[in-house]
């Protein structure tokens, strides 16, 4: 099977003995043209994969910063139409960077799961992340999903059970993304106990690379997390960073500044050899 940019991402940054790091930030926040900026701007930092998240009026385990973000972008009259042309023109314009599509099943599923995905990966995306739609019951969308180029990415959580894990292991395309807690999105102060035992579980039942969300929000943290893990994703503090940006209302290249500011620090963090 020939390699997705995800896998040549993931081939390359082992060999290079270094964690990915993988923004995340919510498409339509404050609006496409700054998301593209972003996007573009993570790349330069050394972001390595970037996450987009499509805004939903019902949130599926995103946390209160997430969702206003999604709710900030719903008002302005976000498009998922918009989303696709925006990234589009992203890679025309020389982005490579793979990119990776965060959507609840509601919106793939309204389109029909074999045409979303075409337009996705004709737009420019290399994955999808759908957390409402969990391994072994998705029908034929990983099937679907393969057949445009895009690798289906499923999570795994600390109480997945041993059998889950693996079906969930031989059902994943791209990487695993493990949450490194139960419940919603969110900074968190101290990572947990069990988070080196479970990565290590997940990595002896997979080839996969094991990605880990959920909590991370400083550097030291990103560094803990990069010696055990293949990639480290932050949301949450990222997001939060451009909202508080937007409240003391900055605009333009001082609002991308300064998410770019924070994305360098985690990106160098995640980057030490291992």
């Amino acid at each position: 099977m020939e390699s997705s940019p995800l896998s040549a991402t993931f081939k390359r940054l082992r060999a290079e003995k270094r964690a990915a790091f993988i923004p995340f930030f919510a498409a339509g926040d404050p609006d496409l043209k700054t998301s593209g900026e972003l996007i573009v701007s993570a790349a330069a930092a050394g972001a390595d994969i970037i996450e987009v998240g499509v805004p939903f009026s019902d949130p599926i385990a995103d946390g209160p910063v997430i969702q206003a973000s999604y709710y900030r972008a719903l008002e302005k009259g976000f498009r998922i139409a918009d989303l696709l042309q925006t990234i589009s023109e992203l890679r025309k314009n020389g982005l490579s960077v793979p990119l990776v599509c965060m959507i609840s099943y509601t919106l793939v599923f309204k389109q029909s799961p074999a045409k979303f995905f075409r337009a996705c990966k004709q737009a420019g995306f290399d994955g999808m992340i759908i957390p409402d739609l969990p391994a072994g019951y998705e029908g034929d969308a990983a099937e679907r999903a393969a057949e445009t180029g895009l690798d289906l990415i499923f999570l795994i959580a600390p109480t997945t059970t041993p059998e889950r894990r693996e079906m969930i292991a031989r059902r994943s395309r791209g990487f695993i993304y493990y949450m490194s807690v139960t419940g919603i999105t969110g900074a968190r102060t101290v990572l947990p106990p069990d988070l080196e035992a479970n990565i290590n579980d997940i990595k002896n039942r997979t080839h996969l690379p094991v990605c880990v969300g959920f909590g991370i929000s400083q550097p030291e943290q990103a560094a803990a997390v990069s010696a055990i893990a293949d990639g480290v994703i932050v949301g949450s503090a990222l997001v939060k960073t451009l909202e508080d940006g937007l409240s003391r209302g900055c605009s333009g290249t001082a609002l991308i500044e300064s998410v770019s500011a924070r994305v360098a620090q985690l990106a160098e963090a995640c980057h030490g050899v291992k």
